[in-house]
This record gives structure tokens, C-alpha cells and sequence, in this order.
């Protein structure tokens, strides 16, 4: 392989390759990108299952005492204790499934405030039997302090949660910038590249081809010296001369 056929080759076989390179790492990082927003947006919606099912068990706990300590609905009684056990539970599978150490701080308060809570429902449930027992006050002044101080705790434990996932969302940004960035150095590398071909090929091919047909036809025309003035190289070089060669038999055979 000689001149300007070697220097083609190798100029496009380098565009490929670059394009394959930056085509890898940019498809390399869309995968990370892929799973980080998978995992964020499965987290998102963790955290908010979660935080759905401790304030439904809450409510359903509220529900249930105010039948029976305000209404005085006995049949109400296990849906205390029941209500209650329910939200134990979804605390406990809240903290397993959140992971975030950061969060244990929170998941202890929240603990602390429903055996408070659950202490209090069984004082009331010993006490309702008697006469003088005001449910109304006891709800005012016992169980609605508690379940405010709970439903704030679950707040704060999924703002804690969805806040664990803002240092991911950044990562995200920057990963996004990082897949693009190789695509953009790329298409600057192949402009370049591009513009020293178009430079190359016009100085060394056809600016060449350009001089030799307008001096061969001021020859045959005219018999003017066959003159090319630009800089030749490899096989327009050889061809200049192979030229100039006949030129030289023809005069010769006259």
C-alpha cells in the first residue's frame, strides 16, 4: 500500500475507530445511567410505599381509639391493639427495607413514641370501664400528642430517606455529563481530522490533477511546455513524470 492510498486508509480507519471508542463509553455510561435511575426511582417509590403504609396503619389505630374511648364502642377494642401491632410491623419492615444507617436515629424515635402510644391505648382500655372515665379529654390530652410527635417521626423518616437519594441524583448529573463529554471530544477530533484531509487531499491530490489537465491541455492545444506548478508527491509524481515521459516520446517520434 503506497502514498496517498496508505494515508486514506489510515485517516478513515482512524475515524472508525474513534467513533467505536467514543460509541463504547458513551453507551458504557448510558448503562450506569440506566441502573442509577433505576435504583433511584425504585427507591422513591420504597419510600413512598413505605411511608403510605405506616400512615395508613396510624390512621387506622386513630380510627379505632376514637371509636372507643369517644364513642364508647367497645367492639373496637382489638382493633386497637390490632392497629397498633400493624404498625409496629410496618416500622419494622420500613427500617429493613430503607438501609440507610442514617435513619436508625429516626426509626428509634419513631419506636419509642408507638410503645409510648401503645402503652397509653392499654391505660385507656383498663381505665374505660369506669364511670368517671372522660375519653374525650383522655383523647385530647393522652393519644393526640402522640399521634402527632408519630406522624411528624414518619415525616422526618422519609424526608430522611428521599434526602439520601439527592448525593445519587448529583452523581447522576455528572455521569450524564460524562457520558456526552466523549461523543463531544470525539466530533472536535473528527473535524480536525476532516479538515486535515480536505487540506491534504486539495495540496496533494487535487490541486495536482487541477495543474496537469490544464497544462497536458495547453500542450495538445497550443504545444506550451507542460509545466505543473504544484507540489507533487507518491502517485502524482509518478504520474507527473509518466506524463512528462510521453510528452518527451511523442516529440521524438515526429
Amino acid at each position: 500500500m503506497t502514498g496517498i492510498r496508505k494515508r486514506v486508509t489510515i485517516g478513515f480507519l482512524s475515524i472508525v475507530a474513534l467513533l467505536f471508542f467514543s460509541g463504547l463509553v458513551s453507551l458504557f455510561e448510558l448503562s450506569h445511567m440506566s441502573v442509577d435511575i433505576e435504583a433511584i426511582l425504585g427507591s422513591s417509590r420504597r419510600s413512598i410505599e413505605m411511608s403510605k403504609n405506616m400512615l395508613s396503619a396510624i390512621h387506622a389505630n386513630d380510627r379505632a381509639v376514637v371509636n372507643y374511648a369517644v364513642f364508647r364502642d367497645s367492639i373496637y377494642a382489638d382493633s386497637c391493639r390490632g392497629s397498633m401491632e400493624r404498625f409496629n410491623l410496618t416500622i419494622r419492615q420500613a427500617r429493613s427495607e430503607s438501609g440507610k444507617s442514617s435513619a436508625d436515629a429516626l426509626f428509634d424515635s419513631l419506636g419509642l413514641f408507638s410503645d409510648r402510644m401503645e402503652q397509653a391505648i392499654e391505660e385507656m382500655l383498663t381505665k374505660e370501664s369506669n364511670a368517671a372515665f372522660d375519653g374525650r379529654k383522655w383523647y385530647d390530652a393522652n393519644y393526640l400528642p402522640l399521634y402527632n410527635d408519630i406522624t411528624d417521626g414518619i415525616t422526618d423518616v422519609m424526608s430522611s430517606v428521599q434526602g439520601s437519594l439527592t448525593p445519587r441524583a448529583e452523581q447522576l448529573n455528572l455521569n450524564a455529563y460524562r457520558s456526552v463529554t466523549p461523543v463531544f471530544i470525539s466530533l472536535l477530533v473528527m473535524i480536525a481530522i476532516l479538515l486535515m484531509f480536505y487540506y491534504f487531499i486539495m495540496i496533494y491530490t487535487v490541486k495536482p490533477i487541477i495543474e496537469m489537465n490544464r497544462s497536458l491541455g495547453d500542450w495538445l492545444r497550443y504545444k506550451l511546455p507542460f509545466d505543473v506548478k504544484a507540489e507533487c508527491r507518491d502517485e502524482m509524481h509518478e504520474l507527473k513524470e509518466k506524463i512528462e515521459s510521453v510528452m518527451v516520446g511523442a516529440k521524438t517520434t515526429k
